[in-house]
């Protein structure tokens, strides 16, 4: 093929995805609205959807969270919807309603005295209301439809309201309900919400990425959008690719030296704060209380943070080229060398390790000209999902009952100490990395040849 047949073609694809791109948004909108009404027809709810136990720590305060489930799976809604098939980008906003959560709590602290029992325990319920999520997802092409790679999704809310119940006396061992208005008057702060964000964001980001990924199958067709035409979709195919690879290289350069820096510094290892608990250990219908303390913790591995896929491009305008990613940590560990744990009168005491196999961080940057000076700048890196915990606790001996409450005092751990240090040691990672960055080289090669 000659270099003028090369640009008429080229002129053509743009021509030709310009003109499909509106009549193909239609489609996805009505696609996305039919999955959702396929979804209610057909689906039974057989096993409601779990979290993982799960405590908070904050200052004096523990709530150890259990049997943790969603009232009802929530349906998606289409607000808006964009697409942008030259930068294989597609933007929308979709709206849950109301997203509930019920499970049991257990409390013990000092400040909830004059509310509740010093050892509480009994129901919750939170309830989010009016849940929204923007969504941001690249584009590829797969077989012969559209399939998404590098999903930014963000989760906003209104008003969250915490319900929590305990055995009532004067109700003759019913339960009695307090909202968190009510125990805002004798402790600091009690965000539950907080606790159990992370693994709910995960699970309701899992929901709508199947939902999406069903309704690009179901309304998208490659060779439609091409006309059939093998000349157009080969450009289209190459266009593709020439995004992916630019893209690829610069996000490299950028982790090598993200990597670098972690290693040269010495800060690839987090601290933590150590953990104390108090916990109720039954035998039978006789209950123990119990503590639970660590030394100081520490977060590592994260030098072993790399791109899982290609990378997203898309050209803001004629100064400034986005690019967004999803980055993995492959060994992520949570631990503490020494624990020691008293109940009923027995003590134990060992180590507690934990691999989270399931970690996923949503990193975007950008490059451009500022008064035609080149710079790189960091938007985004996010923390989507932690989860996959695989606990290893020695030592525990006669209170091997414990395990599952030491397991879930390590995921309060992580969602509460190691996912905010983690975020803010790759943020300043990060920024020094694209401080090396040969902005001007990546700005000029990007603006000459993105589309070419």
């Amino acid at each position: 093929m000659t270099e003028e047949e090369n640009i008429d073609i080229n002129q053509q694809l743009d021509n030709l995805l310009t003109k499909v791109q509106p009549n193909l948004q239609d489609v996805i909108k009505r696609s996305f609205t039919n999955v959702a009404l396929q979804q209610t027809k057909n689906g039974e709810q057989v096993k409601p959807d779990a979290l993982e136990d799960t405590s908070y720590f904050a200052k004096n305060t523990q709530v150890n969270l259990t049997r943790l489930e969603l009232v009802k799976t929530p349906t998606f809604h289409m607000q808006t919807l964009s697409l942008d098939l030259k930068s294989m980008g597609l933007k929308l906003r979709c709206s849950l309603g109301e997203v509930n959560v019920k499970g049991l709590y257990s409390a013990f602290n000092e400040n909830l005295y004059n509310l509740l029992p010093v050892m509480a325990e009994g129901h919750l319920l939170m309830t989010l209301s009016n849940v929204t999520a923007d969504v941001d997802v690249g584009l590829v092409l797969e077989d012969d439809a559209y399939s998404f790679i590098n999903p930014g999704i963000d989760f906003t809310h209104d008003e969250v309201l915490v319900k929590l119940s305990w055995p009532s006396p004067q109700r003759g061992g019913g339960y009695e309900f307090a909202t968190t208005e009510q125990l805002a008057r004798h402790i600091d702060d009690l965000p539950l919400t907080a606790a159990i964000s992370l693994p709910l964001y995960t699970l309701l980001r899992e929901k709508l990425q199947r939902h999406l990924a069903l309704v690009l199958k179901q309304s998208t067709s490659v060779s439609e959008v091409v006309c059939c035409n093998p000349s157009l979709l080969e450009a289209y195919s190459a266009m593709v690719d020439s995004l992916a690879k630019k893209g690829n290289k610069i996000i490299d350069m950028v982790l090598i030296d993200v990597r670098r820096i972690l290693f040269q510094t010495h800060t690839e290892v987090l601290e933590l704060p150590p953990l104390h608990a108090t916990f109720m250990h039954k035998i039978g219908s006789i209950s123990f209380i119990g503590k639970f303390e660590t030394d100081t913790g520490w977060v590592k591995n994260l030098a072993t943070i790399n791109r899982i896929n290609d990378v997203s491009v898309s050209r803001i305008d004629d100064a400034t080229t986005s690019f967004r990613v999803t980055l993995r940590i492959k060994d992520l560990q949570v631990g503490y060398d020494e624990y020691r744990m008293k109940a009923m009168g027995v003590s134990c005491s060992g180590r507690l390790a934990a691999t989270l196999g399931g970690s996923a961080l949503h990193l975007a940057l950008s490059v451009g000209l500022t008064r035609l000076e080149p710079y790189a700048q960091l938007d985004d890196l996010r923390l989507q999902q932690m989860d996959g915990m695989d606990v290893h606790v020695t030592g525990l001996g006669p209170l091997s009952g414990a395990a599952r409450g030491v397991a879930a005092w390590a995921r309060g751990a992580a969602a509460a100490h190691a996912a905010p240090a983690l975020a803010r040691r790759l943020h300043r990672a990060l920024h020094r990395a694209l401080h090396h960055l040969p902005v001007r080289h990546c700005n000029t090669a990007l603006k000459n040849n993105l589309y070419d």
